[in-house]
């Protein structure tokens, strides 16, 4: 007996948040009818079990967690369908300093025990630099996290 495209829904929810595209896409990964999955997100909607803004903050919350920057989580976001603005009203709401968060992860990352950067000849300085900016730091930020004074 396999599962009805609710049924599966449902099931997808219960594990993880989903947003409403991530659900869909699942949905019709498993080969149900258009029709049915329409009406089986309706009824996520109707029980609140499906809330993009409230998925946006998850997913805000848990890419600074991460040590993510902005730029990577709206990157992520857009591809599990969280536009811009809903994040921009998560980050609102939640108030993160990215300048803090690059500065800790750069002091962790490449700090030495007493949680200070030790000085870096120019190769070494890009490799950080570009590590940073590949976990979604822009250019300030980044400046700021390797700079010597706080």
């Amino acid at each position: 007996m396999s599962l009805t495209a609710r049924e599966k829904a449902v099931g997808l929810l219960a594990r993880r948040d989903h947003s409403e595209l991530e659900l869909r896409q699942k949905l019709a990964q498993k080969q149900y009818p258009p029709e049915d999955i329409d009406t089986a997100i309706e009824h996520c909607f109707y029980h609140g079990w499906i809330d993009d803004k409230r998925f946006a903050e998850s997913m805000l919350r848990q890419g600074v967690l991460k040590g993510h920057g902005w730029q990577r989580i709206c990157f992520d976001a857009k591809r599990k369908g969280i536009s811009t603005p809903l994040l921009e009203t998560a980050q609102e709401n939640q108030q993160h300093d990215w300048y803090a968060l690059a500065k800790e992860l750069a002091v962790r990352r490449f700090g030495d025990y007493d949680g200070v950067l030790p000085e870096a000849d120019f190769k070494q300085r890009s490799k950080w630099m570009r590590y940073l900016q590949s976990r979604g730091f822009n250019f300030d930020q980044i400046n700021y996290a390797l700079s010597s004074s706080d």
